[in-house]
C-alpha cells in the first residue's frame, strides 16, 4: 500500500514539474524511523533539469501541491516531505486486508547458485553465511513469483579433493569411519597438507590428476565419485539442519568431460575476443580482450588470463563457460539423475554424462542467474559479466548477477568457547580470521551443537518441568534462528565478526527480540479467544500515532520484499522485522487493548492479528518460525 501512495506522490509531482513519471518515482524515499514524515522527495536531484535552486523547488512545491491522499507537504532544505492522510490510509490498508489480492506469478526462470563448497571437508561458519544468504534470496524470489531453482556446485576436479584420494589410494588409509564423513574428510585433508612438499606425495598427486582429463581408470573413477558424493550428502545434512534446500548439484568433472569450456572458448574465438600473448605478465597465455568495454577504458590491464601457459584453464574461464551454460547459450546439456531427497522428500538431482540416460529435466536456459560468492571474488565475477556482455549474452531478458557478501571473522572468545587454544596475542585481538590449514575453522555442525546446548540449558532453567523432547525441539529452533539471523542481519556486503554469545543475546538486536514481540501479542490474542473480531468495523477508532505507524509498517512489507529482491539484500528483511518488533513492543506496553471499550478493543485486536500475520510472512522469507514460549 505504501507503494500506491508513492505512486500518488509521484503523479502530483509529475503534473507540477513535467518531469518523467518513472524518474520521479525512482527518487521518492521512505525516511528513516527518526524523521517525522512519511515520504520524501530530494529536490536537489532535479535542480539542474528545472534550472532552480533545490530549496526554491522544495518551497514552491510545498505551497502548490494538494491531494486527498496527503494531509500536508513541507519543505525542509532541499527535501519536499509529505504527510499521508492517516484516516484514508488506514481505511485503504484495512480494506486491502479484507480483499487480499492473489499472488501474481511470472515465468521468469531464475537460478540461485550458492554454497559451492569443496567436497572434501565439512562446512564452516563462513560458508554458513553463504548458505543463509542464498537460501533467503531463493525464498524472496519465490515469494515474488519467480520460477526459482537452487544450485550447488561441486568442484570435484579441485586439486585438494585429490589430496584426500592420494591418502586413501596410495597410503592405504581406510575410507570407512564411524565419524560424520565430511568431518573425517576434513581430518584426512589436514594430514595431507603436511605432506604437500613431499616428493613422493607430489608424484602420486600428479598421477591422479591425469585422471581428471582421461577418466579411464574405472577403479579410481568409482572411488572419486563415491567419495565426493558421501562428503556432499553430509554437507547437505548440515544445510538441511539450517533449513536450506537445493534442487540440483552440478559436478565440475561433468562440465570438463562434456567440454563446455571448449565450446565457450570457441564462441569467444569466433568473435575475436581470445588472444595469444607473447609478452608481459601473461606470456604464452590465452587471454580475453576487454579493451572495447567502457568500464575497462582507463584500466592499465585490459585483459584477463583464461588459459595459462601450461594449458590449464583458470577459474574465471571455467566460470565464464558455466555462466553461458546456465543462461542457455551452449548447445550441450547434462543428463540428470536422482542424487538424494530432502526431509520433505523433495528430489535433489545431480548432473552426469551417461549417454544411455534419456531422462530430461530442464535445469538450464535461465533468464536470471544469481551467483552467491564472497567479495574476494568480485574482480573475477566482473570479468565473467564483462565476457557475457561482449558476446551480447546479457540484456533486459537475460541477467547474470553476482551477489557479493562480506566474509566472517570470529571473536577470540568464540574460538575459546569452541575449544580452540589461542596465544595471548590472539586472545587480545578484536577478531580472528579462519586458518583452514591449521584446522581452525569452526564448522557449522560444531557451532550448531554449541548453540543448541546453550539454548537447552537456558530453556530448561526457565521451564524445569518441561519434557526433554520439547526442550530439544525448542533448543534446535533457537540454534537455527540465532545463527541465521545473526549472519543475515547486517548489510551483507560488509564483513562481520561472529560472536557466539551475542548470537544468543536476548537483549540485543537478535532473533529473540522479534520472537519476544510475537510471543507477547500472540498471548494477548490467546487471552481473547472468546472475542469475535469483526474486521469490517471501527477502523476510524484507530487514532493513536502508534497505530498509524504500525499500519504504515505493515503496508511497507511488499515494498521491502521488492527492494530485497531488486538489491539482492535479504538483510533488509531482518531490519524490517527489528523495526516492526520495536513498534509492536511499544504498542503492547503503552496502549490499552483488552481493557479498551468494545469497539476500540475490536479494532485493536484486528490490528494485532494482522501484525502477527505480517511478521510471520517476513520471518518465512529468512526461514524463522515462531514458538509459543522459550
Amino acid at each position: 500500500m505504501i507503494s500506491i501512495y508513492k505512486q500518488h506522490f509521484a503523479d502530483i509531482l509529475h503534473k507540477q514539474t513535467k518531469l518523467p513519471l518513472d524518474e520521479i518515482l525512482a527518487l521518492i524515499e521512505i525516511p528513516p524511523e527518526n524523521i517525522p514524515w512519511d515520504l520524501a522527495f530530494p529536490c536537489f536531484r532535479i535542480s539542474k533539469q528545472l534550472s532552480k535552486a533545490p530549496n526554491d523547488i522544495s518551497q514552491e512545491l510545498s505551497e502548490k501541491l494538494k491531494s486527498e491522499f496527503f494531509s500536508s507537504f513541507q519543505n525542509l532544505w532541499a527535501y519536499l516531505n509529505a504527510h499521508i492522510n492517516k484516516q484514508k490510509f488506514i481505511n485503504d490498508v484495512l480494506s486491502q486486508w479484507i480483499s487480499e489480492s492473489l499472488k501474481h506469478w511470472n515465468n521468469t526462470r531464475t537460478i540461485v547458485e550458492y554454497m559451492s563448497a569443496n567436497p572434501n571437508k565439512p562446512l564452516h561458519i563462513w560458508q554458513a553465511r553463504n548458505v543463509c544468504i542464498g537460501d533467503s534470496v531463493r525464498r524472496i524470489y519465490s515469494y515474488c513469483g519467480y520460477d526459482v531453482h537452487a544450485f550447488d556446485y561441486w568442484d570435484d576436479s579441485w586439486v585438494n579433493v585429490w589430496y584426500n584420494l592420494v591418502w586413501h589410494l596410495y597410503y592405504k588409509v581406510p575410507r570407512e569411519t564411524d565419524k560424520k564423513f565430511d568431518h573425517y574428510c576434513g581430518e584426512v585433508y589436514t594430514q595431507m597438507r603436511a605432506k604437500e612438499e613431499d616428493p613422493e606425495f607430489k608424484k602420486y598427486l600428479s598421477e591422479l590428476l591425469l585422471q581428471i582429463e582421461e577418466w579411464n581408470d574405472p577403479t579410481i573413477n568409482r572411488v572419486h565419485t563415491e567419495y565426493v558424493q558421501r562428503c556432499t550428502i553430509e554437507q547437505f545434512k548440515t544445510c538441511r539442519r539450517m533449513n536450506a534446500h537445493f534442487d540440483v548439484v552440478n559436478r565440475e568433472t561433468d562440465i570438463l568431460h562434456l567440454k563446455f569450456f571448449a565450446e565457450a572458448m570457441d564462441l569467444l574465438r569466433d568473435k575475436w575476443y581470445i588472444k595469444f600473448i607473447e609478452e608481459w605478465d601473461a606470456k604464452w597465455c590465452r587471454v580475453i580482450d576487454l579493451s572495447s568495454l567502457p568500464e575497462y577504458a582507463k584500466e592499465e590491464k585490459q585483459y584477463q588470463i583464461l588459459i595459462k601457459s601450461d594449458g590449464v584453464a583458470t577459474y574465471v574461464a571455467k566460470d565464464i563457460a558455466f555462466a553461458m551454460r546456465k543462461l542457455g547459450y551452449l548447445k550441450k546439456d547434462f543428463k540428470y539423475d536422482i542424487f538424494t531427497h530432502d526431509p520433505a522428500w523433495e528430489i535433489v538431482y545431480t548432473t552426469h554424462t551417461a549417454d544411455h540416460d534419456k531422462r530430461k529435466w530442464h535445469f538450464w536456459n535461465y533468464d536470471i542467474s544469481i551467483t552467491v560468492i564472497d567479495n574476494r571474488q568480485s574482480a573475477a565475477q566482473d570479468v565473467v559479466k564483462s565476457s557475457l556482455k561482449l558476446l551480447g549474452f546479457t540484456n533486459d531478458s537475460k541477467q547474470y548477477l553476482h551477489l557479493t557478501y562480506g566474509v566472517v571473522y570470529l571473536t577470540p572468545q568464540t574460538l575459546l568457547d569452541s575449544w580452540y587454544k589461542l596465544t595471548e596475542q590472539e586472545k587480545s585481538e578484536k577478531r580472528l580470521p579462519f586458518a583452514s590449514r591449521k584446522w581452525r575453522t569452526v564448522t557449522i555442525d560444531e557451532m550448531m551443537e554449541i548453540l543448541h546446548q546453550k539454548a537447552y540449558r537456558e530453556t530448561k532453567a526457565r521451564h524445569p518441568e518441561a519434557l526433554d523432547i520439547w526442550l530439544d525441539e525448542v533448543s534446535e529452533k533457537i540454534a537455527i534462528w540465532s545463527l541465521r539471523f545473526f549472519l543475515l542481519r547486517t548489510d551483507i556486503s560488509k564483513d562481520i565478526i561472529f560472536d557466539l554469545r551475542e548470537a544468543l543475546d536476548m537483549q540485543a538486536e537478535s532473533w529473540a527480540y522479534v520472537l519476544y514481540a510475537w510471543a507477547r501479542l500472540n498471548k494477548l490474542l490467546d487471552n481473547s479467544l472468546h472475542w469475535k473480531i469483526d474486521p469490517s468495523k471501527h477502523w476510524d477508532l484507530l487514532t493513536e500515532d502508534l497505530e498509524f505507524d504500525i499500519i504504515k509498517k505493515i503496508s511497507e512489507f511488499d515494498w521491502v520484499v521488492l527492494q530485497s529482491q531488486k538489491d539482492l539484500a535479504p538483510h533488509l528483511i531482518c531490519r524490517y522485522l527489528l523495526d516492526f518488533s520495536k513498534l509492536l513492543n511499544s504498542y503492547y506496553a503503552n496502549i490499552k487493548i483488552l481493557s479498551a471499550p468494545d469497539d476500540i478493543k475490536n479494532a485493536r485486536l484486528y490490528l494485532v492479528d494482522q501484525s502477527l500475520k505480517t511478521l510471520k510472512k517476513a520471518m518465512n522469507l529468512i526461514w524463522m518460525q515462531f514458538i509459543d514460549k522459550m
